[in-house]
């Protein structure tokens, strides 16, 4: 079963960062393709360079999923390393995440947690200015240093090598309370996010 629910998670994360990309029109909307996932419409891209740098970092966050090393994981919209337009970042609650409740077995109110969740996003981010055309994004992993010497040493992780970075996962402060953008709680999911 946790294989099953790692594979719900990284697909959640993946339908995600394709909204995400769609939404904020980060690449032309032509490269995107309306699908069902999970009974959702969902827009995913169909742009093969995208698709491979996707597979490689989720492949990645599976394997962080799999040995309890992943920290976080960040979507980061921006022009430069000193300017970043938009931080998305999601949180895997490992209370809630590794099982499934016996209630929804079939997935029914993950589907429907999911859908309200990419509208909740959709709604929440449409207000947003536009993005300037000069726009990249990057994901960001964040592990810990076993789980990062482990990656870098693994000869299947050798052709999309990870580079260390000071940066830390912003979790969300203890003094402050911060609304959660999105969440997914029958997988335990948060999706929050910080717009410059």
């Amino acid at each position: 079963m946790d294989n099953d629910i790692n594979d719900i998670i990284i697909e959640a994360i993946e339908v995600f960062v394709n909204h995400i990309l769609y939404t904020r029109d980060v690449y032309p909307a032509q490269i995107f393709k309306k699908r069902r996932i999970y009974n959702t419409p969902v827009f995913v891209s169909i742009y093969p360079p995208l698709n491979t740098y996707l597979y490689k970092v989720l492949r990645t966050v599976r394997e962080l999923l799999k040995t309890g090393e992943l920290e976080g994981v960040e979507v980061l919209l921006y022009k430069d390393d000193t300017e970043i337009y938009e931080k998305y970042t999601f949180q895997i609650n490992p209370q809630s995440s590794g099982r499934i409740s016996v209630e929804d077995e079939f997935l029914m109110d993950f589907e429907e947690q999911l859908r309200s969740s990419l509208y909740s996003l959709a709604e929440r981010v449409k207000t947003l200015e536009k993005l300037p055309s000069d726009c990249k994004f990057k994901v960001l992993i964040y592990t810990n240093q076993v789980g990062f010497v482990r990656l870098s040493h693994n000869p299947h992780y050798q052709d999309f090598p990870w580079l260390r970075s000071d940066l830390k996962c912003s979790k969300p402060k203890q003094e402050i309370s911060l609304l959660p953008l999105t969440t997914v709680k029958s997988v335990g999911l948060l999706l929050t996010a910080e717009i410059s």
